[in-house]
This record gives C-alpha cells, structure tokens and sequence, in this order.
C-alpha cells in the first residue's frame, strides 16, 4: 500500500490555458461566420449535401441488405406442419380451470 505522504502534484495550468485558447477560437469562428453571412449560407448549403448524402447511404444500404436477404430466404423455403388438421370444428372449448390445480 502506498505511503500517503509520497504523492506528487502536476500544473494543470497548460490544460486551463488550452480550454481558454479554444473556447477563445470557437467564439473568434462563431463571430466570424455571423459577420459573412455568406460563409453561413455556403455552411447551411453544405450541412444539406451532407444530410442528403447520408440518407442516400442508408438507403443504399438498406437496399442492399433487402437484396442480399432475397436469395437466403428463398432457399430457406417455408416450414409448414403435415398431417394436420386446421377444421374450426376440431376445435375445444378451454374449461374454467385454475391454473395453480395439479391434475
């Protein structure tokens, strides 16, 4: 177990100076693109290519995976029962029963 008294201690005074510098860019950016409206509206008109481009991805995708599905299940076949009988009059009325009643 280590002794409490052997801890040392780091400046973090870079880090502060980093968050400072950053949060300083960011509103030098914001203030920036606010002054240009047409920076903005380039910005805006780049934020709608991009949401249609991811769309289109997705759909691509989806499709792809609908497509790629079709051969698996068509192999696959479809699992039915035989020897069956499925006639409505085969069919019994469920008695009143308590269900914690052993048989």
């Amino acid at each position: 177990m280590a002794y409490a008294g052997n801890t040392g201690r780091n400046s973090t005074l870079g880090s502060a100076l980093g968050i400072l510098l950053l949060a300083a860019l960011i509103v030098a950016i914001a203030v920036f693109v606010a002054t240009n409206p047409t920076i903005l509206e380039s910005l805006v008109y780049l934020a709608f290519i991009a949401a249609a481009v991811f769309v289109m991805i997705v759909v691509i995708v989806y499709l792809a995976a609908v497509l790629l599905a079709l051969p698996y299940y068509a192999a696959k076949g479809e699992t039915y029962q035989t020897g069956a009988s499925y006639d409505l009059d085969d069919v019994e009325p469920v008695k009143e029963k308590d269900s914690r009643e052993k048989n």
